[in-house]
């Protein structure tokens, strides 16, 4: 009976970067909709009815969500309209409290978070222009 071939135990040349990007992706459909649910709250709740600023600016954000097919980041073009999304929201935010503390907001424990997230998209769109890698 002919022996088995061993199996290569050394990584395959595309796998980390196809891993990194698919972990990026990931963070930045999450991302989206997070921040796209979390604005969507404070405008049916009216926490938005005073700030003209942020209500345009979560126009634009709504403008480039509508350009991610379906709410899925799959590719580098969903990825850019992610950044663009996230860029918007985080303008948004600035616009309700410079300061980004939200201590006027009943969702400020819910802001934080998307900022955040929003933040990461955004650090991870920088790594990607100046060439690092982040997983």
């Amino acid at each position: 009976m002919a022996a088995k071939p061993k199996k290569s135990t050394t990584a395959k040349p595309g796998r980390d970067a196809r891993l990194a990007q698919e972990k990026r992706l990931a963070r930045a459909e999450q991302a989206c909709q997070a921040l796209m649910a979390a604005f969507t709250d404070l405008e049916n709740a009216g926490a938005l009815d005073a700030h003209d600023t942020a209500r345009q600016y979560l126009q634009m954000c709504r403008v480039h969500y509508r350009k991610i097919r379906n709410g899925k980041v799959l590719g580098p073009a969903d990825f850019n309209a992610a950044v663009d999304v996230c860029t918007s929201a985080r303008r948004a935010l600035l616009a309700l409290d410079p300061a980004l503390n939200f201590d006027n907001f009943t969702t400020a424990d819910t802001l934080r978070d998307i900022l955040q997230q929003a933040d990461g998209v955004l650090s991870d769109y920088q790594q990607l222009k100046t060439g690092g890698v982040k997983p």
